[in-house]
């Protein structure tokens, strides 16, 4: 299968090696100091007592339209920051617009809007939503991932058909191949916001007070925070008619009490100076409660603390 991995941080990383080790054409789509580092050095990802490195071909996303056609490419992953998706989905439209063999298009993202964006640039039939669990992903140095946990990929058609049932069941095939577990979904959007549960419990708080998720879900003041991060997801969830009840957010939450202590993607993310996926986690949580005529207390004060703080710390920093 000839696929493109489009974000060569922690899960495109990820995803791109074992992809290779087990036979794929692998091509990275990166940007900025990691497109130039891996045009001339090796990819290194280190997991479990595993180290995967090899030097990939990797080109910027306008390389990569110039000097493939659509129907050389079976399938495009994106792994980048959820705020990129519009921009990378318009240009890739362009790309596919005048061919009538497309690649499928994957997401493994945070958030629960990626899928409905790329709606309106591709074919509904090749969007596949998708999400990673189980598994902690950072990027130690430029161009070395470093990977923890069991891995666990979400995969599922929002618009099913036949041809794409097809190539679900194919790309099982292969990811099962790479050591981890593959689940085809029939209501992958019911997984993404439950992962948005978790992503929204633990991930903006972690960042704001600095901390891993196991020491503070294991606190008896914080957890309670926690949990009602996690119970305004679940209610948000009613805006778009997935429905998940505050069992499901009990459930999310016990999930995470007995999984590994982690360093959620936020922190890194401020530690590296990047920009913060909180529109994208905190804000569809408090946009959907809204909608419902409801408040989102937790989310909202934990969310504009951190962006208070963080937005506080770069500008010294451009100082």
């Amino acid at each position: 299968m000839n696929i493109v991995v489009i974000g060569a941080g922690g899960i495109g990383a990820f995803y791109g090696m074992i992809l290779d080790k087990v036979g794929c054409n692998l091509t990275f789509v990166a940007r900025n100091e990691t497109l130039e580092f891996l045009k001339n050095n090796k990819m290194k990802v280190t997991y479990q007592n595993e180290v995967m490195e090899k030097k990939i071909d990797t080109y910027s996303i306008d390389e990569l339209i110039n000097k493939f056609k659509p129907e050389d490419i079976d399938a495009v992953f994106i792994a980048t920051k959820a705020m990129s998706t519009e921009q990378i989905s318009k240009k890739l439209s362009s790309w596919t617009e005048n061919s009538s063999n497309i690649p499928y298009y994957i997401s493994l993202q945070n958030g629960v809007e990626n899928e409905d964006i790329m709606e309106k640039y591709y074919k509904k039939e090749y969007v596949i939503g998708g999400l990673t669990r189980l598994i902690v992903s950072h990027t130690i140095s430029l161009g070395h991932v470093h990977c923890e946990g069991e891995v666990q990929t979400l995969l599922g058609a929002l618009n099913h058909t036949n041809e794409n049932k097809k190539f679900l069941d194919e790309l099982k095939l292969i990811l099962d191949k790479t050591g981890t577990t593959t689940f085809v979904c029939e209501d992958i959007r019911l997984e993404l916001w439950n992962k948005l549960i978790i992503n929204n419990g633990v991930n903006a708080i972690c960042a704001l007070v600095q901390e891993e998720s196991g020491p503070l879900i294991r606190d008896e003041k914080t957890s309670k925070l926690i949990y009602g991060l996690m119970s305004e997801a679940a209610k948000a969830s009613n805006a778009v008619g997935v429905n998940l009840t505050q069992d499901d957010a009990k459930k999310m939450f016990e999930l995470m009490t007995n999984f590994q202590s982690v360093k959620p993607s936020m922190w890194v993310d401020t530690e590296n100076n990047r920009d913060l996926e909180l529109d994208e986690i905190c804000g569809v949580v408090i946009r959907n409660c809204e909608k419902q005529g409801l408040d989102a207390p937790y989310t909202r004060t934990i969310s504009t603390l951190l962006e208070f703080v963080y937005n506080k710390k770069r500008a010294k920093i451009k100082a």
